[in-house]
């Protein structure tokens, strides 16, 4: 792997090289998993510390399926076990068509908490608090004397109304460090996406709650979270919101000997009578003595042990998985239970406090690699002076072919002397041009008989109830004094019997809509031009008058035949009349030819 710098280190031009050589190198600008979360991408590694063993599973996401991962080995979350276990894993991931691999280790075999200053009790700092637990933590713990090369912290809030504090801090060892930036740089030696993500597993098992309490919510809550070296205990109000989460250390023995004392001084702190109690087996077989413990220090609370067979985070298939393996990834999950509606578990999941990184790539690190949106600037900018090559190419090229048409062209050996001769022809031509012009508009398509009778057939179709007996059309000139073009009027007159049923026809084409329907269509279908009525320069009226038509017999259907104008109850006269400006494209041109 190249050497890179930090970008601090280099001037501007080194920068843009070593980008440059990143661009070219890796596949950062075309594979977009560098840049998301290991709980994102399709092909993960999970990884379980519980203190006893170490243990991996595959998980392939698109398919929901878990497989045995590669064996840890004796040495256990060391270093040199790190290359055998990231080569198998990235040969898996390959195999099943992935082109990343997420590495989620979980740590189950450590969990201790700290406080914040007592004057950091503003709930709408947490975001800032957030942050700066990662890049600067001793300004927000209460404890000075803790390391930050020993430790890693993160926030859990407390948005219970009432609690003493808005959050409590989740502390881990930085134990694991190494072997989890071993998988990373193999996977930056490879060429290969290896995202990494450390958690504290307790945390992320409080999210299997609401899916195992999905009763309406009357009582507080007790979740106890029994692990191989410590038990949690999480207490919840009546709303299920967090107030408080403690951990006690078995030292040495199945269960911790101060339990009964820890969790009954703790509910009466808080004011819990008889919580509701859900004991989650999380660290193998349950001491059978913690139920009895807790069943002395809460005589009328309802304890559960929970069979995690019975519950979503089982994998039937594969009985190894941890709950908490399984609820990291179903985070995307919607659930509906009151426990899940509560302001804890919302933003437990979807604002990510649950799933937080104790462990990420130092930013000193991940600044050597230019951003996402660096890799795809420089990307399109390579594209670009591609680009921008080819141009400069076509323009000499055009540049070039140009002078050569220009030269073979007749008018680069144009004399002086023809240009009367040619300005003489030009005065010809545009005489010429003028008289075509003026016959043009003489000849245009104004008023054809064909044209008419189209339009006669589109305002009575064939069986539609009406007879025509007289159709007259005239067309006369407009004339305005002054004007070089003259417009005109065009009238159709029509004359006929109609049946009752074809009434509401007429009633139709008597408005203008109606009408400028009927010759919109004329226009469309013989494309004469003279029957378009969307031009401003026309205009069309239409008048209809209907009576009853005073030779008409009643008849039975079968008795009536064609042209029987006593079948028909009512007489209609139509006038139709349309008006074409002088600034028409039609108007006829009133000068003499040229």
């Amino acid at each position: 792997m190249a050497p890179y710098q930090h970008p601090s280190e280099l001037n501007p031009l080194q920068q843009y090289r070593q980008a440059a050589a990143i661009l070219r190198g890796t596949s950062r600008a075309v594979n977009d998993n560098w840049y998301k979360s290991a709980l994102d991408l399709d092909f993960q590694l999970h990884i379980r510390d519980d203190g006893e063993s170490v243990e991996s599973w595959t998980y392939h996401a698109p398919t929901s399926t878990w497989a045995p991962g590669p064996k840890i080995g004796t040495d256990g979350t060391s270093v040199d076990s790190v290359a055998n276990v990231a080569a198998e894993i990235i040969a898996a991931a390959r195999k099943a068509g992935c082109t990343a691999v997420g590495v989620v280790v979980h740590v189950a075999d450590e969990f201790a908490t700290t406080e914040l200053k007592p004057e950091l009790d503003n709930p709408g700092a947490l975001a800032e608090l957030r942050e700066s637990i990662v890049t600067d933590p001793h300004s927000i713990l209460d404890d000075s004397s803790l390391s930050p090369t020993d430790h890693s912290w993160r926030l859990l809030p407390y948005p219970a109304a009432g609690s003493e504090t808005i959050a409590t801090i989740v502390a881990l060892t930085r134990r694991l460090e190494a072997f989890v930036s071993a998988f990373r740089d193999y996977g930056t030696a490879k060429n290969f996406p290896v995202r990494t993500i450390t958690l504290s597993e307790p945390v992320v098992a409080l999210l299997t709650l609401p899916e195992i309490r999905k009763e309406a919510l009357s009582r507080p809550i007790l979740a106890v979270l029994p692990y191989t070296r410590f038990t949690i205990l999480a207490f919840f109000n009546e709303h299920g919101d967090l107030r408080l989460i403690r951990s006690l250390q078995h030292r040495g023995q199945r269960r911790p000997t101060n339990l009964r004392h820890a969790a009954a001084t703790t509910a009466a702190a808080l004011e819990f009578a008889s919580p509701d109690i859900y004991i989650l087996p999380l660290g193998g077989p349950t001491d059978p003595q913690l139920q009895s413990d807790l069943s002395l220090v809460f005589e009328h609370s309802t304890i559960h042990e929970i069979d995690w067979s019975s519950t979503p985070f089982s994998v039937s298939q594969m009985p190894g998985v941890s709950p908490e393996m399984v609820a990291s990834t179903r985070l995307a999950e919607s659930i509906d239970t009151p426990l899940a509606a509560s302001h804890t578990f919302t933003t437990l999941r979807s604002e990510g406090w649950a799933t937080q990184d104790f462990l990420p790539l130092a930013p000193a690190l991940s600044e050597v690699f230019p951003s996402r949106a660096e890799m795809k600037m420089l990307q399109s900018s390579r594209y670009l002076k591609f680009a921008l090559a080819i141009l400069l190419f076509a323009v000499i090229a055009w540049s070039v072919f140009g002078v050569l048409d220009m030269i073979r062209k007749p008018e680069w050996t144009f004399q002086e002397s023809e240009a009367s001769t040619v300005a003489a022809r030009l005065g010809e031509l545009g005489k010429e041009k003028s008289r075509i012009e003026h016959w043009d508009n003489l000849l245009e398509d104004r008023s054809k008989a064909w044209a008419s009778m189209e339009m006669l057939a589109r305002l009575f179709p064939d069986n539609s109830g009406f007879l025509v007996r007289a159709f007259n059309h005239t067309a006369t000139p407009d004339p305005a004094a002054g004007q070089a073009r003259l417009g005109f009027v065009k009238v159709w007159t029509i004359t006929g019997l109609a049946q009752e049923d074809s009434m509401e026809r007429l009633n139709t084409l008597n408005t203008r809509e109606g009408i400028s329907a009927v010759f919109a269509e004329v226009a469309r279908i013989t494309g004469n031009q003279s029957f378009r009525t969307d031009l401003p320069s026309r205009s069309i009226t239409i008048s209809i008058r209907t009576s009853e038509n005073p030779g008409y017999r009643p008849k039975p259907p079968e008795d009536i035949v064609a042209g029987d104008e006593s079948a028909f109850p009512y007489a209609f006269e139509i006038s139709i009349k349309q008006r074409f400006e002088g600034d028409d494209p039609l108007a006829i041109v009133v000068a003499a030819a040229p």
